[in-house]
C-alpha cells in the first residue's frame, strides 16, 4: 500500500537546516495497522504530512521512493494530490476541536467531504457551497445521507439529530469519532491517524482503538497509527516503527518488539511506561530531551541520553542490523547482528 525509502524532509531557517525526517524507510501492507512511536519532537507528524504532501514552504521533501499503490507521490501535481487526499489517503489530525470548523455543523462537514471527493451529482461551486454554509445542507441530499451513515458507523448515538450539532456540542471522544467519520467518508485505502487518543480518558481511548479495528474489517483500510503511547501500540498494531530525532531506530512486529526490545531508546521508552501488573516505587524517566534537528553533530542521535553509549557511538553511523526474528531490526552499533547481517543506510 505504502512504500517509503530514504525519505527526508528539511526546512531552511536562519539558524540552519532543520532535518525533521532524516532518511526514513517504512512500508505498510494491505489491511494492517502499523504503529509509529516516539517522543514529541521525533518527527512523527512531519513524516505523516510528508506522505500527504502537506509540508509547506520552506519545507522540501525528497525520497528515493515514496510510492502509494505503486504510484510515485512526489511526481504528482498538486491537482492530482488534491484528488488523492481524502479520497484515497485520509488523515485524522491531532486536536479534533481545532481541526473541526466551529461554525459549521458536524454533519455538513462530513457531507462537504463527500461532495468534494465523490461523484454524487451535487454542485461544489462556490455559490452552492456558500448557500449550504448559510442555510444548511439539504437533508434530502445524498451527501447528507452519507454523513448520517458515517456518524452511525463510528457509533455516534442518534446520528440524525447529532449531525445538526456543532463541534462544541460534542464531547472529546465524540469529536474524535467525528474526525474519523470525515476521514472515512470516502472509504480511503490508507488512513493516517495522528495521536487519535490523546487527551481522552482511558474508557474513550479503548472505544477509539476498538473503532480502528472495526475500520479494517468494514472499510478494508490500512492504517498508520502515530502515537507516543506504547500501550496503544500494544493493543492495536501489527508492526511497530520506533522513531527518534527524525530517524527510525527500531522496527519489528508488535509481539517481538515488546518481548525483545533491542535499541536502548526502545528499552528506555518501555522502562518509563507505567505497568499495571507490576508495582514499582519510581518510574525510570529518560534523561535529557530530544535534540533540535539542526545539524546534530553526533552520529547516533540518541547517544547523549543513552546509558550504553561509548565514544564510537558519537562517531559511527548506526546502520540497521537484524537483531531478532527476520523482521526485527535496530540501528545500534552496540548490538551484535544476527548472522552478521547489517543493512547499509541509504
Amino acid at each position: 500500500m505504502l512504500q517509503i525509502e530514504n525519505l527526508r524532509t528539511e526546512f531552511e531557517t536562519p539558524r540552519g537546516t532543520v532535518t525533521a525526517v532524516n532518511g526514513v524507510d517504512l512500508h505498510i501492507d494491505n489491511g494492517e495497522i502499523v504503529g509509529l512511536v516516539g517522543e514529541s519532537g521525533s518527527g512523527k507528524s512531519v513524516l505523516a504530512q510528508s506522505v500527504m504532501r502537506l509540508v509547506e514552504d520552506p519545507g522540501e521533501i525528497t525520497a528515493d521512493e515514496l510510492l502509494f499503490k505503486g504510484e510515485p507521490l512526489l511526481e504528482k501535481s498538486e491537482a492530482e494530490m488534491t484528488t488523492i487526499r481524502g479520497n484515497e489517503i485520509s488523515m485524522v489530525f491531532q486536536d479534533p476541536m481545532n481541526s473541526l470548523n466551529p461554525t459549521i455543523t458536524v454533519g455538513e462537514q462530513i457531507a462537504e467531504t463527500v461532495r468534494l471527493h465523490q461523484d454524487i451529482g451535487e454542485s461544489i461551486s462556490l455559490p452552492a457551497e456558500m448557500k449550504r454554509k448559510i442555510i444548511g445542507a439539504s437533508k434530502a441530499s445524498e451527501s447528507w445521507r452519507r454523513a448520517i451513515e458515517m456518524l452511525e458507523s463510528v457509533q455516534i448515538p442518534h446520528p440524525e439529530s447529532r449531525a445538526t450539532d456543532y463541534p462544541h456540542e460534542f464531547s472529546g471522544g465524540m469529536r474524535q469519532r467525528a474526525m474519523i467519520a470525515i476521514a472515512l467518508s470516502c472509504e480511503p485505502d490508507l488512513l493516517i491517524a495522528d495521536e487519535p487518543t490523546t487527551a481522552l480518558d482511558v474508557t474513550i481511548q479503548a472505544q477509539i482503538l476498538e473503532e480502528l479495528h472495526s475500520i479494517l474489517e468494514v472499510f478494508d483500510t490500512s492504517i498508520l497509527l502515530i502515537t507516543h503511547d506504547l500501550a496503544v501500540v500494544a493493543e492495536t498494531c501489527d508492526r511497530v516503527n520506533v522513531m527518534y530525532a527524525g530517524e527510525m531506530v527500531e522496527r519489528a512486529t508488535t509481539r517481538e518488539l515488546f518481548s525483545n526490545p533491542q535499541h536502548p531508546y526502545t528499552q528506555a521508552l518501555l522502562a518509563s511506561t507505567p505497568q499495571v501488573e507490576t508495582a514499582v516505587e519510581e518510574l525510570e524517566p529518560i534523561p535529557g530531551t530530544v535534540p533540535e534537528p539542526i545539524d546534530i553533530p553526533y552520529a547516533c542521535h540518541f547517544a547523549p541520553r543513552c546509558p550504553e553509549a561509548k565514544e564510537e557511538c558519537f562517531e559511527v553511523d548506526p546502520a540497521f542490523r537484524r537483531v531478532g526474528s527476520e523482521d526485527h531490526e535496530a540501528a545500534c552499533i552496540r548490538r551484535e547482528p544476527v548472522d552478521g547481517e547489517v543493512i547499509e543506510n541509504e
